[in-house]
């Protein structure tokens, strides 16, 4: 679930954060009441009469109409714990993921590796977070190498290659691109291939 929630843009992130803890305070109200008002007093006091002549009879309630609230209180704080549960897991996650990008700040590129030591978390669990990043626009001006095994900057040109034009096949526009980085057409969005220029 945690994963669904952190391919939202990060502003959802938030909203979404905010949202659980109201619901949470939402749910909780109406189970403490249903626990403290129906199933811990357990007993009603009726009244007749006035002032002197006044008569009162206590009734309690059989412990079968009493654990319908408890069945209902439960209900409501097991929705409370488990809104409180994402809310706070997805705040350190969004915690989390603005440290990445202080890391990342005027980096060119920096291997995974190198990222888990700085976190002090686990490779595949830095790759995880970048992703996540990425998907939800956290960070547009970097990608994930997965077969470098590195986090590189979209304006960083490796120094094996060099920029070319290419003309797309699709609209025939020029476009400039860095061998060994896939590109697409700036007019038309198709793919771009070496070797038709």
């Amino acid at each position: 679930m945690l994963n669904v929630l952190s391919r939202l843009p990060v502003n959802s992130q938030i909203a979404l954060v905010n949202g659980l803890v109201a619901t949470a305070f939402l749910a909780a109200v109406p189970g403490a009441g249903a626990f403290l008002l129906r199933y811990v007093d357990g007993t009603s006091e009726e009244c007749s009469g006035v002032l002197m002549w006044r008569t009162c009879t206590q009734t309690s309630y059989p412990l079968v109409d009493r654990d319908l609230w408890l069945l209902i209180a439960i209900g409501f704080a097991s929705l409370a714990l488990v809104c409180l549960v994402l809310a706070l897991r997805l705040f350190v996650m969004v915690g989390n993921r603005r440290r990445y990008r202080a890391i990342l700040a005027g980096v060119e590129s920096m291997p995974i590796q190198q990222l888990a030591d700085i976190t002090n978390s686990r490779p595949s669990r830095v790759r995880d977070d970048i992703q996540g990043m990425i998907d939800s626009e956290m960070i547009t001006d970097f990608y994930l190498d997965r077969g470098a095994d590195q986090v590189v900057s979209r304006k960083y040109v490796p120094k094996s290659s060099y920029k070319t034009v290419v003309t797309c096949s699709g609209c025939g526009g020029n476009s400039e691109v860095i061998v060994g980085i896939t590109k697409s057409c700036s007019y038309c969005g198709q793919p771009l291939a070496l070797g038709t220029s």
